[in-house]
């Protein structure tokens, strides 16, 4: 039976120099906010790599020192930037927020000044909020210890469980190895974040016998993303906020239920801003 290594998996959850000029800076007439005829607020919740600083086994391989690949993200923070969001969100807890509000208020004078951590975070959320010039920058996330390797030796004892893992660990590996454009634009599609769900309710169903060993680990992490949502809703927000949130793949999934179901928010197609090939 072909063992899969956990090291893959981790990579799905963790999903990471100068003022600009008038032409860098959004451009009223050609934004991409369109007026908004509801009560709800507008969410673009956008899934992301990790570009820098992870520890997972078999992460993202976008390289930033390709000149392309460079100005591929540049494209599309600027394009993402049309949005205007007042309000970003990012996948740091909300106990960093004040380093948050003190790093972003330098980065907007200095682009050298970064969060450290994954660089998705400066690259794209620092940089969004520059453009866009945001005023409020928060943490979203509420970390919660897992053990999936468990999950997956226990998948690993059947053979039909053992081939579906090895599929999906497939899956994130060829996405993992394509270009920035690409990668981004499969992983923010509605298909995409349902089979992360989807796989994360099968090792859900992995169990001993008289025993709920999966149900207990992925409710963790279920509880996890409600929490995010949770902070998501303590903030103070009006139907003229637009709010982007920026978190790894798998919270993007859960993410975009809570948010779609609900009648505060309408959720933005992540979509119509990835197209940088125009």
């Amino acid at each position: 039976m072909k063992k899969i290594t956990f090291g893959i998996l981790i990579s799905l959850i963790f999903a990471c120099n100068e003022k600009p000029n008038e032409t860098e800076k959004t451009n009223e007439d050609t934004s991409i906010v369109e007026e908004n005829n509801s009560d709800k607020i507008r969410v673009l919740n956008f899934g992301t790599a990790h570009l820098s600083q992870t520890t997972d086994a078999n992460s993202s391989m976008i390289n930033l020192e390709d000149p392309k690949e460079k100005a591929d993200l540049k494209k599309m923070v600027r394009k993402i930037a049309e949005f205007k969001p007042t309000v970003i969100l990012l996948e740091l807890e909300p106990k960093n927020n004040e380093y948050i509000k003190k790093t972003f208020a330098k980065y907007k004078n200095d682009q050298n000044e970064r969060l450290n951590y994954s660089d998705e975070l400066n690259s794209i959320g620092l940089e969004i909020g520059r453009l866009s010039d945001t005023e409020r920058i928060y943490g979203i996330d509420s970390q919660i210890g897992f053990d999936y390797p468990s999950l997956i030796e226990l998948a690993n004892k059947t053979k039909s469980d053992s081939l579906f893992v090895s599929e999906m660990m497939d899956y994130y590996k060829n996405l993992n190895s394509l270009k920035l454009e690409e990668q981004f634009a499969e992983m923010n599609t509605k298909e995409s974040k349902m089979k992360t769900f989807d796989f994360y309710n099968f090792l859900a169903t992995q169990h001993s016998e008289k025993n709920y060993e999966g149900a207990k680990v992925i409710s963790a992490f279920y509880e996890r993303n409600l929490r995010m949502y949770s902070n998501l809703n303590d903030l103070k927000l009006s139907k003229n906020d637009r709010v982007f949130i920026l978190t790894g793949a798998a919270h993007t999934a859960y993410l975009d239920i809570f948010i779609g179901n609900s009648e505060k928010f309408i959720l933005e197609n992540p979509l119509k801003f990835i197209n940088i090939t125009e």
